[in-house]
């Protein structure tokens, strides 16, 4: 498979990234040796990846360090996996006794020094400590600049991952009722907003599926979808639980926490 036939087997608006991982597949194939791409990348386009790799020699390996995590670092090599990636498990601690942060508030502190979205892994909170994976350059500078969160003050350091337990991503489980499957009818149950409002949502680019930007909001949406939403978060729709009287569907989603 030449670049061309390569980029356009991917369905991700970024060229510039398919073409810099096929350059990295060329690499790994001509030298034999283990190949990082410096970027987390989201289920929508590894999963990809992973099926055009297929027709290449060299294996490709996926790490995000948690289990199951969405976000993974990707290698390239002719023989088994690397034991190390460059991913430092950064642990950022809320010092204050008065005030709560979440998903967003650590996320929103991170990006705000000047950190892309894709230089981070996911983040999972647990008792006011957000784990957060980084790509290894941008570590020491998270380290050394990151000194408050909203009104919180904050420490963070370096977590052994490879030493230590880790935290396991917790999901809030949730029945909803929704008109139909349509995204409009399923953002408007998640958000508990109108159907305008979704629809606005929607049409304004702040609804992914899959991790894929959507504005069509008659998407049809599936068991086992993730449902991304600007401002309310990210929802897996799980499973049909049965319908009202009014033969509206009562639909179990579990939200990421």
């Amino acid at each position: 498979m030449n670049k061309s036939q390569f980029l356009n087997s991917v369905n991700i608006e970024d060229k510039n990234l398919l073409s810099n991982i096929y350059n990295k597949i060329q690499i790994a194939e001509k030298t034999d040796k283990i190949i990082f791409i410096d970027n987390f990348l989201p289920p929508a386009v590894w999963n990809q990846i992973s099926n055009l790799c297929e027709n290449y020699q060299t294996k490709l390996f996926k790490n995000g360090v948690f289990k199951n995590a969405d976000r993974r670092m990707l290698s390239f090599s002719s023989y088994d996996e690397p034991v190390t990636y460059p991913i430092i498990m950064l642990k950022i601690s809320n010092k204050s006794k008065f005030s709560r942060l979440d998903h967003k508030d650590y996320l929103g502190a991170i990006m705000s020094l000047g950190i892309k979205r894709e230089k981070l892994g996911d983040l999972i909170i647990q008792n006011d400590v957000c784990y957060a994976p980084v790509c290894n350059d941008i570590s020491n500078y998270i380290i050394n600049n990151l000194r408050k969160i909203k009104n919180c003050p904050c420490d963070v350091s370096e977590y052994d991952y490879m030493l230590n337990d880790l935290p396991e991503r917790k999901l809030l489980e949730k029945t909803i009722i929704s008109t139909s499957f349509r995204l409009d009818s399923m953002v408007s149950a998640i958000c508990n907003v109108s159907r305008s409002n979704s629809v606005e949502l929607i049409s304004k680019g702040q609804t992914l599926v899959n991790y894929f930007q959507c504005e069509k909001k008659d998407k049809v949406i599936k068991n086992n979808d993730t449902l991304t939403i600007r401002g309310y978060g990210k929802f897996m729709v799980a499973d049909i639980i049965g319908s009202t009287q009014k033969g509206r569907l009562k639909v179990i989603i579990k939200q990421y926490i």
